[in-house]
């Protein structure tokens, strides 16, 4: 479909009396008509490099700022995109039929500059095949960055080892004072394996945070007032007021076969939101941590899981006495075996679409509590903060299958549905 036609939908129908059908229609020309601009930027962006490499007074940043009111660092940021489509012509083509966006050339350049340079044609090489499967599958920007992380993994051949080797050399930490505001400011990077432990104290000493009464100086907008909380945390933790010592407690998913020889076809490994590591990584952690064994179904549901333990090799006996994943009404709240649980089951929020991750979201009654409800496992659904709100309050209906396929309603009608919780690991 032209611009033109996408424009002239927009402008020819009256928004105020659509319904839901012609609202999505809406929206998704909204956002090929986003998606052809960003790519003009680009094409706009190159020429006047093209302009600067012929007149040494032409200074492309600031003549982009000047015409779109942007800051600098946002017109080097544009100009940076305009360089990656010269090198990637066929995610550009896509993004000139509207099919990709700009993120979409983001993520395929910052996935080109993370490998060695000796290795970026092989990536390059396939960037039509990549390019044509986004578009036609329609993949998000994070679903196409977890398939270019899967894609740089076969091609570096080694599982991301050179990689983190890298990674550990970039870590780093900058704290100032900025000059505008009087502000303290910290900006840092880590490698995956240490981000990973120091995110979770952060997020544990948040969550003890949370359960206190709120300061004064707390904000009231929501999302303000979680990043306060997390900046105070960070503080708690510094001053030696934090709960507990060491390394705090993660979770790794990965399935035996995995484990054992590698990564396959269908591998399931999570480290946590968008951190990667490479195998032989994780059993090192292992090897210094301990074991739980769960057994799932092939929908993915969880029909088993064995108790903790501290060598691999005790997983079988583990599991010949199985946790109790059941609790009716002796306890309210999932206690940590529901926990580890549903994150063996669930990558994300259980909402389809969705794609904040499990560690963030929290067990919901499928009956509610208050009305009887029981706290088993089948009974059981992790939801995200957003999600969780949503339900109560346009009261959904949620059916939960055997398989663990999901059916919500409001008001008796379908607003949504989704597969068992292994579609999430495809």
């Amino acid at each position: 479909m032209s611009p033109w036609r996408w424009l002239f939908r927009l402008l020819s129908h009256a928004i105020c009396s659509a319904d839901e059908a012609l609202v999505a229609s809406l929206l998704a020309d909204v956002a090929s008509l986003q998606r052809f601009l960003q790519a003009r930027e680009v094409d706009l962006n190159r020429r006047l490099q093209q302009l600067a490499d012929e007149s040494p007074s032409t200074d492309p940043d600031a003549v982009n700022a000047k015409a779109t009111g942007r800051s600098k660092s946002a017109a080097a940021k544009a100009h940076k995109r305009a360089k990656a489509a010269a090198d990637a012509p066929r995610l550009k083509d896509e993004m000139d039929a509207g099919r990709l966006s700009g993120e979409h050339l983001d993520a395929f350049a910052a996935a080109v500059a993370e490998l060695a340079a000796h290795l970026r044609p092989a990536l390059l090489a396939l960037q039509g095949e990549l390019a044509a499967e986004a578009g036609a599958r329609g993949l998000t920007v994070e679903q196409f960055r977890a398939h270019l992380r899967a894609v740089v993994r076969g091609i570096e051949a080694d599982d991301g080892q050179h990689r983190l080797t890298q990674q550990r050399r970039r870590t780093g930490l900058r704290v100032w004072t900025d000059k505008d505001t009087g502000m303290g400011r910290i900006s840092g990077q880590f490698d995956p394996e240490t981000f990973m432990f120091l995110q979770q104290r952060i997020a544990d000493q948040l969550e003890a945070r949370f359960r206190q009464d709120r300061p004064a100086d707390c904000p009231d907008d929501p999302l303000l007032a979680q990043d306060w909380l997390r900046a105070h945390a960070l503080v708690d933790l510094l001053s030696g007021l934090g709960g507990g010592i060491g390394r705090p407690e993660v979770i790794i998913v990965i399935d035996q076969a995995t484990y054992e020889h590698g990564r396959h076809a269908r591998s399931r490994v999570d480290c946590g939101p968008g951190i990667d590591l490479p195998i032989d990584v994780i059993r090192g952690i292992g090897g210094r941590a301990r074991f739980v064994p769960t057994v799932v179904d092939r929908h993915g549901v969880v029909v088993r899981q064995g108790r903790s333990v501290p060598t691999y090799e005790q997983i079988c006996e583990a599991l010949l006495q199985p946790v109790e994943l059941d609790l009716g009404r002796s306890r309210r709240h999932a206690d940590r075996h529901q926990r580890r649980a549903l994150r063996a089951m669930y990558r994300t929020c259980a909402v389809p679409g969705c794609e904040r991750h499990i560690s963030i979201t929290q067990p919901h009654h499928i009956d509610h509590w208050t009305d009887g409800g029981l706290t088993d496992l089948d009974r059981l659904l992790p939801l995200c903060k957003h999600h969780h709100d949503r339900l109560h309050a346009e009261g959904w209906d949620v059916q939960l299958r055997c398989d663990r396929s999901l059916v919500v309603r409001r008001g008796g009608a379908v607003i949504m549905s989704t597969g068992p919780p292994c579609e999430q690991w495809a």
